[in-house]
């Protein structure tokens, strides 16, 4: 059985996926012929999924692999030769299964290393004890084998023979939250090295003879059969790069020959090391991020477009983006009062938070119960008039400059003039009219740019409807596209 063909070979790759918009058909491919060979070697009985990501300030997000025996992956369009060195800095977010897998791999799968991540302590046998794989215990779930764990960060090596066996654990107790840096370095030789580190420190190491390639990279997000049943993952890639050198940073494999002795290697390591604890530690110092999450309390789900406020040493304020948080950097230590509010919930109580260094807030809010109907009156009507529809008064409300004495108009005195197309509609008052152009200011929807949809800007389906009916005729509020945004400068002349 032929293998996929390979691909041309390249020099280097590098992609900061923080800074993308979409994912470069130039440098990757979903999928692609490697990929999918390398998940049907890892997980046989997996179906295929395919990773459709989306991109943001916190990077590349992948949360496609949400159910049991799933399995897909993002390949690297060129494959390269050792010598190489493979990075990537990922952080799992929601862990059911195995919400990142970073790997270098040959055209038909059958060599090459992978770094898994499971960030889910429950993972294991019996569902408890998963720090060591020793003390697993006996299944709660009989199709489970005694002493099975899944949980941690590990690595497979594939030398050739079809068969990817685990290494010793890299980190035996990750967890969410946590921007991990794996990296792979293979030499001319064959022989890489391979380590898992967070803020500078390493976590865990190995090195194993792996053959010369050529290597593709892959990223890939799978779930199997987890003891305690399916669910979501979800992780959020960095960067990947690779470089046509092999940097590796311990003592070289058993048998292979080095211009440094163990003792030598030993204290290179431990240098390099402190060098990079002092590094890091410089940066802590100096520098204090505040993340703030804001979650659905019934559904435990990110609320988008939520305003936060923290107030303390310095006023924070800011809204959350499509994976319900706002991050704020650079920001003074101390004991901040937090709030969150959204459209369809009830403002959260304010929680003190003690900023220091790198701290993470969650905000849970619960969702702000329906309006009462009104009371009816004789003929089923609501007393309040709200679905007794008005004769529409003109377009415009415009008062003149009198030029003689006019006769005293009777009757109770006009309101302001109300937006074209909407006045008097369906009972649509003017003070009514009136708090949705307030709404419109309060979230900035006020450019095609900035327009929001009405479940963002909780308008109400009447709303909806009406502009529906009269579209192209209202001034002040403008649809494009299914969104709405204020027209300030129309609002200004009709006054």
């Amino acid at each position: 059985m032929r293998g996929p063909s390979a691909a041309p070979l390249g020099t280097g790759l590098s992609d900061n996926f923080t800074q993308d918009s979409s994912l470069n058909a130039g440098l990757w491919q979903v999928n692609g012929p490697a990929g999918s060979a390398f998940g049907a070697v890892n997980c046989p009985s997996c179906t295929t999924v395919t990773i459709a990501p989306s991109f943001s300030s916190m990077g590349m997000e992948v949360a496609q692999a949400n159910a049991s025996n799933e399995v897909g992956t993002i390949q690297s369009v060129l494959s390269f030769a050792p010598p190489l060195t493979a990075t990537a800095r990922v952080e799992g977010a929601v862990s059911n299964g195995h919400p990142f897998v970073f790997a270098i791999v040959s055209s038909d799968a059958t060599s090459g290393v992978q770094i898994t991540g499971n960030l889910n302590p429950n993972d294991c046998s019996n569902e408890t004890n998963c720090g060591s794989p020793t003390t697993c215990g006996n299944p709660a779930n009989p199709s489970i084998a005694a002493n099975q764990c899944y949980y941690g960060i590990y690595a497979r090596v594939g030398s050739g023979g079809g068969s990817w066996p685990k290494s010793p654990y890299l980190d035996l107790t990750p967890s969410i939250g946590v921007v991990y840096t794996l990296q792979i370095a293979v030499d001319a030789s064959g022989n890489a090295q391979f380590n898992v580190s967070a803020a500078g420190l390493v976590l865990g190491q190995s090195t194993l003879h792996v053959g010369t390639g050529p290597f593709y990279i892959v990223v890939a997000q799978s779930e199997g059969a987890p003891v305690p049943g399916p669910g979501p993952n979800q992780a959020y890639w960095l960067s990947v790069s690779l470089t046509p050198t092999a940097k590796l940073t311990g003592p070289p494999p058993s048998g292979s020959s080095s211009g440094l002795s163990s003792l030598e290697w030993s204290i290179l390591i431990l240098v390099v090391i402190a060098l990079l604890v002092a590094v890091v530690l410089l940066a802590y110092r100096r520098r204090r991020g505040f993340t703030v999450t804001v979650l659905d309390s019934g559904t435990h789900s990110p609320v988008p477009g939520a305003g936060v406020s923290a107030d303390g040493p310095e006023n924070l304020s800011g809204s959350t983006g499509r994976d319900g948080r706002v991050a704020f950097g650079g920001v003074k230590g101390g004991d901040y009062s937090v709030r969150a509010n959204a459209v369809g919930f009830a403002p959260s109580v304010p929680a003190t938070v003690a900023v220091k260094k790198v701290t993470r807030h969650t905000v849970r809010l619960d969702r702000a119960a329906p309006p009462r109907a009104p009371p009816k009156v004789d003929g089923g009507a609501p007393a309040d008039g709200s679905n007794v529809p008005s004769p529409a008064p003109p377009m415009v409300v415009v008062s003149p400059t009198p030029s003689a004495p006019t006769a005293t108009p009777t009757g109770p005195a006009p309101s302001a003039p109300l937006p074209p197309g909407i006045e008097g509609t369906e009972g649509w008052g003017g003070e009514r009219i009136r708090e949705i152009v307030r709404t419109f200011q309060a979230k900035g929807a006020i450019s095609p740019q900035t327009a929001l949809s009405a479940e963002e800007l909780g308008l109400s389906r009447i709303f909806v409807r009406i502009m529906k009916r009269r579209r192209g005729r209202t001034r002040v509020f403008v649809e494009v596209n299914g969104r709405y945004y204020l027209d300030e400068k129309a609002l200004q002349e009709m006054k």
